[in-house]
């Protein structure tokens, strides 16, 4: 599982452009499955497999960064499969921003994966999410996506976190992410600005973070 940074329709192009990179790399390792939390549910009911890109003239799949990411999955054949909950479940219109709401649509999502993963339970799946949705580690009353996944697949998903150096350096109150993307400038300079690294290699506290397998770090945090 690894994620993009995005808010709104506003995102980190730079944690798409990745996301090519990524697929590039699990192809040569036999992945041929993409699992998107952006793609609609076909038709008929069942999460995939799609063979094209949605034609849509708003949101995530309008982008050309977002369409460049799936397209490079196309190109080397892939399928698309949707893992989105499908809000029209619900009984009660729900309060999209409220925490109930919040906890079911992640738990919906791992129960989709859920589905996809037992269609083909040897084959190898990269999960392409938002956020902290991956992680499998619950904040308070917040239990995510990759936390549920754990629990209902037997298995953890290895996760890859892109957005801490984004959010971490928005944050006026998180200083030392900037010390230590200043301390990392001449590694960063040497992978053009981007690099990742095992969490349990981390230097602190990014090892601390145990909900996430390895963490990308930046000097490229815009979000547009």
């Amino acid at each position: 599982m690894a994620n993009e940074a995005h808010n709104g329709l506003t995102r980190c192009v730079r944690t798409r452009e990745v996301g090519v990179r990524m697929i590039h790399a699990a192809h040569g390792a036999g992945v041929r499955r993409l699992a998107m939390e952006a793609l609609p549910w076909p038709d008929n009911g069942a999460p995939g497999p799609l063979s094209s890109i949605p034609q849509v003239a708003t949101g995530y799949l309008a982008q050309p960064d977002m369409r460049r990411l799936i397209g490079t999955a196309l190109e080397l054949g892939w399928s698309l499969w949707a893992y989105e909950a499908v809000i029209e479940q619900r009984a009660h219109p729900p309060d999209l921003l409220g925490l109930e709401f919040t906890n079911w649509r992640e738990r919906e999502q791992a129960l989709n994966l859920c589905q996809i993963h037992s269609l083909a339970p040897a084959e190898p799946l990269l999960v392409w999410t938002g956020n902290g949705h991956a992680t499998r580690e619950a904040l308070d009353e917040w239990v995510p996506m990759g936390h549920h996944f754990a629990e209902l697949a037997g298995t953890g998903a290895f996760v890859i976190d892109q957005a801490i150096s984004i959010f971490m350096t928005a944050n006026d109150c998180d200083d030392w992410m900037r010390h230590l993307l200043a301390s990392l400038t001449d590694t960063l300079a040497a992978h053009g600005g981007t690099a990742g690294i095992l969490r349990e290699h981390s230097p602190p506290p990014l090892d601390t973070f145990t909900g996430v397998d390895a963490v990308i770090l930046s000097t490229n945090n815009e979000m547009t």
